[in-house]
């Protein structure tokens, strides 16, 4: 049975930025994971730079399908959805990386990746203008102060091209497209070019990956490939539905079927427990999800390709627009590791 690959085109970007002068350098490092912190302020920057009514809530303003906030930040399923209308809500166009683990004290830089799918790439100024206010307003509760240096743009993604293993240091990669105080120039996103097919492969689990089923979280006794499978089918479904050009039409039922069939042949995974404050809620909550990496393979991994070779932009399971869910792909066996991959997968920031 021939399963139709999905399509979606996507924009990966990397904003520089400097912390102020009379920031405590250390406070970020000691922060911890910045995905939630940088997903809030996003948030907050992008409803104070777009929104006229100043109403408290989205739901009732009679701007609600026409204003850039809701359809970033509150993504809804339109009324008039024909397929999946039985989720209210849909994905975020987008992912931040916040990449703070490599924080450098001395210069007090920050590095923070950008991923934007389908028709989202038409907002980017938009975004680019609340993340440089989000900077400025300050991260964590220290509220340190970065300022926007530079935007860059992979152009591996751009370009659909492959290269080879050890490309992720090199630094022309990246595309400088707007600098501090100038103009910005709007590239142009492209679906990604899928390589083959291998016959195993590994796939190592960068930041916590949340799988919820049956009303709990997967652990690493509960994993199995469909788990993944799963939620990567749903969430990429929901991307190229209703922010891309392509619609996904295939058969889901029959794929997940597929999984079942396919083995976690070698796997080293662990929880990693981390908690976020939720300003909504008034309370910590636990984002804790599995690590480390596992290694698939049979004879019906070709019908999956695809979607875990999108996988590494889109992120999988719960929390992705905040950084979790993160993953790369490395040839099985152990050939490469945490820093390569033999693929033109996402380079580090």
């Amino acid at each position: 049975m021939e399963f139709p690959a999905p399509c979606l085109s996507l924009g990966r970007y990397r904003l520089r930025f400097q912390a102020d002068s009379n920031a405590d350098d250390g406070s970020l490092a000691q922060a911890g994971y910045l995905g939630s912190a940088w997903r809030g302020a996003f948030g907050h920057a992008l409803r104070r730079a777009v929104c006229v009514t100043r109403l408290p809530a989205c739901d009732s303003c009679m701007l609600l399908s026409s204003c850039v906030y809701p359809w970033l930040f509150e993504s809804r399923t339109p009324p008039n959805a024909r397929k999946l209308s039985r989720y209210p809500r849909t994905p975020g166009p987008f992912v931040l990386e916040p990449f703070n683990s490599h924080y450098d004290v001395g210069f007090g830089t920050q590095n923070l990746g950008l991923i934007l799918f389908g028709q989202a790439n038409d907002q980017l100024p938009y975004v680019l203008h609340a993340l440089e206010r989000a900077g400025r307003g300050g991260l964590t509760a220290k509220r340190v102060k970065l300022n926007l240096m530079d935007v860059q743009v992979e152009r591996r993604v751009q370009d659909a091209v492959t290269v080879g293993v050890g490309s992720l240091d090199r630094e022309d990669e990246w595309s400088t497209i707007h600098e501090s105080g100038g103009q910005l120039a709007t590239p142009q996103p492209q679906p990604l070019f899928v390589p083959a097919s291998p016959e195993a492969v590994r796939v190592r689990l960068l930041t916590p990956l949340r799988i919820r089923r049956d009303n709990h979280l997967v652990d690493q006794r509960g994993f199995d490939f469909r788990s993944l499978a799963g939620v990567l089918l749903r969430r990429i479904s929901l991307l190229t539905n209703f922010f891309g050009d392509t619609p996904l039409e295939t058969d889901f039922a029959g794929l997940l079927r597929l999984a079942d069939s396919l083995n976690i042949r070698q796997r080293k995974l662990h929880w990693r427990e981390w908690a976020r404050y939720s300003s909504k809620q008034e309370t910590k909550l636990q984002m804790g999800g599995l690590v480390g990496w596992f290694e698939v393979e049979g004879l019906n991994l070709e019908p999956f390709w695809p979607y875990l070779w999108l996988g590494q932009w889109t992120h999988a399971g719960k929390g992705c627009s905040m950084g979790l869910g993160r993953y790369v792909l490395e040839p099985a066996g152990g050939a490469a590791d945490s820093r390569r991959a033999c693929w033109a997968s996402p380079q580090r920031l």
